[in-house]
């Protein structure tokens, strides 16, 4: 998996040695299990993921834009095609 960024004082063997790692710092290998548990428990965070997230969130906020202009633009059509004529718009038809 991807590098893990530790949440909270996370205490890890590494090469057989307890090692407290700090909030903020990136975490040892660990396995898929120990991965899994931290990040489920939210004691550590995947920066690719954070990333992904960010992504998804910047393409839903474009997508509601464009689906809001899409709105704004059929509400003003709507409007315009009721808006009375003007007097001189009717006389210069003739």
């Amino acid at each position: 998996m991807s590098k893990l960024i530790a949440m909270v004082a996370t205490a890890v063997m590494v090469d057989g040695v307890r090692t407290v790692i700090q909030p903020g710092e990136e975490l040892p290998t660990l396995t898929r299990h120990d991965e899994r548990e931290l990040l489920k428990a939210e004691a550590a965070k995947s920066p690719d993921v954070d990333l992904a997230k960010a992504k998804d969130a910047d393409r839903a906020a474009a997508d509601a834009a464009a689906e809001f202009e899409a709105a704004r633009k059929r509400v003003q059509d709507e409007q315009a095609s009721t808006k009375p004529v003007p007097a001189a718009a009717k006389t210069a038809k003739k």
